[in-house]
């Protein structure tokens, strides 16, 4: 066995070296903790929401949508831009009327002054298309966020399908070693008691090899169905984002 498969099942529970290592594995500790979980599937929801918040494909929807609605914002507040303060200052002449002492009958007089006048408004200056366009500029606004959530839940959808297919492959992955498991150990004690029965003449050269064979084949199906389950393991947890072991001890 190589030093990556070791350090593979360094990481694995005692009850998946059980099944990989125990040649007399029976089916008492095969039915166990994560038997039990994946007959009732408690492990998909919390690997689905477990891969969706994982996802850089949704961070990255997530973003687009908070772009989009950011870019709304500023088309709804752009006829605010063109509203400015307007002062001004004019110098001239002011007409006023004023009482006279020397004619006091005859009311007043009317006399002039040099003073200053400080004027302050609010002037708007908007261009007449940005007044056509700007109802287009905000239902264009409106569409792209839409379209935006749209990709985004075809994303999480096909995250979900994702999920569900890599853990029925591991789901059919364990069930197929915990099979071979068991076919690896009736092989090997049909294996022992057919050397022990050719050693005492009681079993034929061509009896014994067909034993052999059949040993053989069993001990590859286990390695082959031990790797399928292995990978199956790791891309469940890559995908998701997730330590397998930890998960499902944390609801046992």
């Amino acid at each position: 066995m190589n030093r990556c498969k070791l350090f593979f099942l360094s990481s694995f529970t005692a009850l998946l070296l059980l099944i990989k290592f125990s040649a007399a594995a029976q089916p008492a500790a095969i039915d166990s903790l994560l038997i039990k979980l994946l007959a009732t599937d408690q492990l998909l929801p919390i690997l689905v929401d477990s891969a969706l918040s994982y996802s850089p494909a949704v961070k990255r929807a997530d973003k687009s949508e908070n772009l989009a609605s950011a870019n709304l914002q500023i088309s709804r507040q752009a006829i605010f831009s063109a509203i400015n303060l307007q002062s001004s200052y004019f110098y001239g002449t002011n007409y006023a009327t004023v009482n006279s002492q020397a004619s006091p009958i005859a009311g007043g007089s009317l006399t002039t002054a040099q003073t200053g006048f400080y004027n302050v408004g609010i002037g708007i200056q908007l261009p007449v298309n940005a007044i056509i366009n700007r109802k287009n500029i905000l239902k264009a606004g409106k569409s792209q966020i839409e379209m935006v959530m749209a990709e985004k839940e075809n994303i999480e959808l096909s995250i979900r399908q994702e999920v569900v297919r890599l853990y029925q492959e591991f789901k059919l992955s364990q069930k197929m070693m915990t099979i071979s498991a068991k076919n690896r150990q009736t092989a090997q004690v049909n294996n022992s008691m057919a050397e022990k029965d050719f050693v005492n003449g009681q079993l034929t050269i061509d009896r014994l090899s067909i034993v052999h064979e059949s040993y053989n084949r069993s001990m590859l199906d286990f390695e082959i169905y031990v790797n399928k389950f292995q990978t199956s393991y790791m891309q469940l947890e890559t995908f998701t984002g997730i330590n397998l072991s930890a998960l499902i001890f944390s609801i046992k």
